[in-house]
């Protein structure tokens, strides 16, 4: 596959055989894609027929009205007219979906704790409210797409922490899968630059906008960028340190994900660090700059 294109075939994708195979993937390429990882109806349609449940309990807060497809996997059938006609709905839903007991179960489920013991090879293993959630990526908006990032740079926790990005909804290729960029991991942490000239003051109130990697226009020349398509049940799991970015969505369908991060309570520079959890408010640019520098020399001496 030659660098910067798309490619969704089978190369990409890492059936668990045995721990030292998923380990060495992992290792080479900063991610590993897992088909069938989650059960769909012991895992994932909890999820997604509460997430049907809270659409029609945020229009009724909003009021209108929401009528609950009987399948779980066609939840947001009707949610594009839905939040078309009232606009307001889909920050509730946004906020409000995290908070879904079945989205806690998932978070803290045995498959994705033990997935992430095996890739660490630890023996314990951490996550933090503030670091899960979902995210609905609606078709033609593009407004909050995430630009190309690596985790660590606003998550801290651990420099080995691993993300698990979970379609709830199939995610084809006109819906903008993930975009990651292979091996992108062993060039360490990347400082973060102000490109408008108003990051340095937006970061003290907690604004991240302006924020970006240097010269990310070249990451795709730079490195084999991959989107796959995936399923419900497949997990993506993907390093901290791995450049990634939001795919635009193209498609008819809203793009219904989950991200669940984990770090590692023995990694030695999360410790030094006292597991802290990323930007906060009143953080200065320099300051957050000066951290990942000094992670930057942790990752490149591991």
């Amino acid at each position: 596959m030659g660098r910067g294109t798309r490619d969704g075939n089978a190369r990409l994708v890492t059936v668990a055989a045995d721990p030292d195979t998923l380990r060495g993937a992992f290792a080479r390429d900063g991610f590993v894609v897992l088909r069938k990882w989650l059960d769909v109806a012991a895992d994932l349609e909890p999820v997604q027929r509460e997430l049907g449940l809270l659409i029609e309990s945020a229009a009724r807060a909003c009021g209108t009205r929401y009528d609950v497809p009987r399948d779980p996997a066609d939840f947001d059938r009707g949610y594009l007219a839905l939040v078309h006609a009232h606009p307001d709905v889909q920050p509730l839903v946004y906020d409000m979906a995290k908070n879904l007991v079945s989205f806690q179960r998932l978070i803290v489920g045995e498959r994705l704790a033990g997935l992430f013991r095996l890739l660490r090879d630890t023996g314990l293993a951490g996550t933090a409210p503030g670091a899960n959630g979902v995210r609905i990526d609606c078709p033609s908006d593009d407004r909050r797409l995430a630009p190309w990032h690596q985790e660590f740079q606003y998550q801290f926790r651990s420099l080995d922490a691993v993300t698990f990005w979970i379609p709830l909804v199939p995610v084809t290729a006109e819906m903008g899968p993930v975009l990651l960029a292979r091996g992108s991991h062993k060039s360490g942490v990347e400082p973060l630059v102000d490109t408008s000239g108003k990051g340095t003051e937006e970061t003290v109130f907690g604004a991240y906008g302006a924020l970006r990697i240097a010269d990310e226009a070249s990451i795709p020349e730079r490195f084999d960028v991959t989107a796959p398509v995936s399923k419900p049940g497949d997990v993506f799991a993907f390093d901290f340190l791995t450049l990634h970015a939001s795919g635009a969505n193209a498609g008819a369908r809203a793009r219904w994900t989950a991200q669940i991060r984990y770090f590692n309570f023995s990694d030695e520079f999360g410790a030094s660090i006292r597991w802290m959890g990323g930007l906060k408010h009143g953080t200065t640019l320099a300051a957050a700059n000066a951290l990942l520098a000094k992670a930057r020399a942790a990752a490149l001496t591991r």
